[in-house]
Formats: C-alpha cells, structure tokens, sequence
C-alpha cells in the first residue's frame, strides 16, 4: 500500500511539472505570436494572444512573463494606429510600480520615458514634462548617454508645445552634441528640426533657416512625408519673419501641397483606427469568456493530477498533448530560424554532449525603432540581423529566436573566451549594417560558457543576467563571464 502510495505521488509530481511546463512554454508561443502580430500592425490580433499570455502567466505565478505581456500590451495602446493612450497609461503605470518594487532602475528609465511620450501624444503636457524630466535624471545616474539624448530630446519636444522655446533650446544643443558624436544622421536631423523651430520662436531667423535646411535634405532623401510637410510649413513662417515674402508664398506652396498628400493617409488611419477598436472590444469579450473557461480547466486539471485513480487518463491526455505539441512548426515565420522551443531542445541535446558556450543578446531600443520607421521597418531589422548572425557564425553553431527582439546562440566546443570573440564580431557585424531608411541599429549581447553549470537553465540564465548587464551598461556592448 506504502509503495503504491508513493509511487502514485511520484507520478502526480511528474504531471504536475510537465503540465507547469508546458503551461511556460504555450504563454512564451502567444507572446512571441502576439509581438509578431503587434509589428505586421495586426493590432486586435497581438492584444487578443498578449492578454491570454498575461493571464496564463498571472495563474502560473510567473512574475517575469507577466512584466513582459504587460509592456507589451501598453506599447500596442500606445501606437497611433490604436491611439488608447489612457489604457496605454494605465499599463505603463503598473508596470513602472512593479520596477520600481524589484529595483529594476534601467526598467523603470525606460517606463518613465514610455510614460511622458505617451502624455505628450495625448496632449497633457505638464504630466509629460514630469516623467520625462524624472527619466532623464535617472539616466543621467545610470550613466546612460544615448537615452540621456533621446529624454533630452522628448522633453525639449514637450517644451515647445507649451511655448517654451528658451527651455528647450539648451536640451536640443546638448542632445545634437550627442547624436553628431555618433553620426547618427536621423537623430541629428530630428534635433535640427525642433532646434529651427525654436530659434524661430526666438526670433534668430538666420539660424533657423539654416537648421530647417539641413533637416529637409535629411529627410527628402528618406522620404519622410511628414517631416518634409511640417519642415515646409515652419520654413515658411520663417521666410515671412524675413520678409521674403517670394520664399514663403513657394515654401507654403508645397507644405499645402504635401498635406493635401497626407490627407488621404490620415483618413485610411483613422478608418484603421475605428476597425481596430471595434475588433479589439470584440477580441477582448471573447478572452474575457476564454478566460473564465480557462480558469475551470486548470482548475479541474489540478484536481486531477491529485487523484491517482485518474492518473491513466491523465497520463494519455499528456501523450497526445506531447504528441501533439511535437508536430508544431519549430520554425519562428519572420526570420526562419528555429523558435524558442526549438533553439532550447538543441542547446539542451548540445549541452549532454559536451563543453558549449550560449550568447543571449537583444536589438537596442527596438520599440523605438518600430514606433519611428513602422512596423514593415521592425521586421527587416529583424529579418536582416537574423541572416547576419547566420552569416556570421559556424555551420555547427545554431542561432534562434526566443522572444520579440531576443536571440540564443548556441556554440559547440568553446571556451568563453572564443565565444566574447565571437559576440563581438557579432556585435561589430550588426554596428556597420546599412539597412535603408534606418540609420544605425545596435545590439546588446551576454556571454556565458558551461564550467560548473549543472544545467542548461542556469548557463542561459547568466547569459541573460550578462545581456542586462550590457543593457544598463550603455547599450551595444559585450558582456561575458570571461
């Protein structure tokens, strides 16, 4: 009876990890397909699969996929194809408390940023002067000079929209001393742009034709409609301030003749817009009567793991389960590479047979990537570093996609110095990538080899405290065991 007892806890146990696991791995496929959606702009579809993730993680207790599906869900509010911002808010709030509880300072810069950009979005610019102003005091603690910048640069856009050109003209000198270091051509032509706007303000016409000039070049040859539009507009108001009445009358012309152009554009998006509140509100009814279904089954699936009598039934249900999970496709749809699940089993197959080494790195600021190029930009950064990598590495090393801008890399027979070696070609490899109409994309990696490491999770979980090392860091860099 003892025996048959504890053979029957034994195998509880079992079906209850199993069950746990399999429980982490369908939240990762639902946020990996909702991040997929969110950047093909299929916007009701990646909060239909990002709250039924959220949810799942909420009655699993992983605290760490929870953060994850709730940034999510505040960014897809916070595009202006959805324009939700008070939904968009209210995520970011919680998840800005949740950082702060854990002490995540660089999380909590991030959020901060997040919220004071989505304030100014909606128009309530002294809440957005806060948390702008509050997130780039933390970065400038955390050392931090490119989201120093890009806070310097939001904050002086704030600014301006309450009239107060004196304000932010010192922020836009000191962020432009930032971008030119860097030669980033589209983040000089940003500040140029807000700069000539506020010279303008100022009355230094001469200096404001001048900045204005410089950034239209910019972005003419980008295409940039909207940047072009509002540059002719600000040109011709500059122009009269001159009294070159000639040059107003030709840069009023062809600012009429762009809006004209972006009328179409805006009413398609507004027409977006209302489609995809409606197919949200209806995607969010339906999760909402999934979600009370949801809960009845783990319910009745917890049950039944404590009842030996039914530990047969259970015992099928995971075979086909299994079955059936094995029979998924293992291949991530944007990039080709092997998904999550897949990289995982081939890193674990790689680990039993020998001494290896895994690189965990992410793209920098690719949300701000995506919210300033769109979503067809997203996909070919990340289509195009995907095959660099791939490129790049051995024929026996294996490359995959683990989350939304997350890769693993797994390398056979290497000591962790050769793998910092190999990250950094990486690294340097991705810096000079000339991808158009983006001017320079970065990534951030961590490195870690096997030494004493027991198991493969804890190898990947340094890698992955390593990466957020490199991301606190500054970005763009290397950071390895070795």
């Amino acid at each position: 009876m003892r025996r048959a007892l504890l053979a029957s806890l034994l195998v509880t146990s079992f079906f209850a990890a199993h069950a746990q696991q399999e429980r982490a791995t369908e939240i990762q496929k639902l946020i990996a397909t909702g991040y997929a959606h969110y950047f093909r702009g299929e916007m009701a579809e990646a909060l239909a699969d990002l709250q039924t993730a959220y949810r799942m993680s909420e009655l699993a207790g992983d605290e760490k996929a929870r953060l994850e599906c709730l940034e999510n869900i505040a960014n897809v509010y916070a595009d202006s194809k959805v324009a939700q911002y008070d939904k968009a808010i209210e995520y970011y709030k919680q998840l800005l408390a949740a950082h702060e509880a854990r002490g995540e300072r660089a999380d909590v810069g991030d959020t901060l940023f997040n919220l004071g950009v989505t304030y100014e979005t909606k128009g309530n610019l002294a809440a957005s002067e806060d948390y702008l102003r509050r997130a780039l005091a933390l970065f400038g603690e955390l050392q931090k000079p490119e989201d120093v910048a890009l806070s310097q640069r939001a904050l002086a856009s704030c600014l301006m929209k309450q009239g107060r050109a004196n304000a932010a003209l010192p922020l836009l000198n000191e962020a432009l001393v930032y971008f030119e270091s860097k030669r980033d051509a589209e983040g000089i032509a940003y500040v140029l742009q807000f700069r000539g706007m506020a010279e303008r303000r100022l009355g230094r016409n001469a200096e404001a034709l001048r900045d204005l000039d410089a950034a239209r070049r910019h972005y003419e040859g980008e295409k940039n409609i909207r940047f072009v539009e509002r540059n002719w507009e600000e040109t011709a108001l500059v122009r009269a301030a001159m009294n070159d009445w000639r040059g107003a009358y030709d840069a009023q012309a062809r600012h009429a003749a762009l809006q004209e152009q972006l009328a179409g554009a805006r009413r398609d998006e507004l027409s977006s817009r209302l489609r995809i509140e409606f197919d949200t509100e209806k995607k969010e009814q339906e999760n909402r009567a999934l979600g009370r279904e949801r809960k009845w089954q783990l319910a009745a699936i917890a049950l039944t793991a404590l009842l030996a009598a039914a530990l047969a039934v259970l015992f099928w249900r995971q075979v086909a389960h299994t079955r059936r999970m094995r029979a998924m496709a293992m291949t991530d749809e944007l990039t080709r590479l092997p998904n999550r699940r897949h990289i995982l089993a081939r890193a674990e197959d790689a680990f039993r047979e020998g001494n290896i080494a895994v690189i965990a790195f992410d793209i920098d600021h690719f949300k701000r990537i995506n919210d300033t190029w769109g979503h067809a930009a997203g996909d070919l950064v990340l289509q195009t570093i995907a095959r660099t990598c791939r490129l790049t590495l051995r024929p026996s090393d294996d490359i995959g996609r683990t989350g939304g801008e997350e890769f693993l890399i797994v390398l056979r027979d290497t000591t962790a110095a050769q793998a910092a070696d190999v990250a950094e070609r990486l690294r340097t490899a991705v810096e000079q990538l000339e991808i158009p109409s983006i001017d320079r994309v970065t990534i951030s990696l961590g490195v870690a080899a096997r030494a004493q490491h027991a198991s493969l999770a804890a190898l990947v979980r340094e890698a992955d405290e390593l990466l957020y090392q490199a991301k606190t860091s500054g970005r763009n860099r290397v950071a390895s065991a070795a």
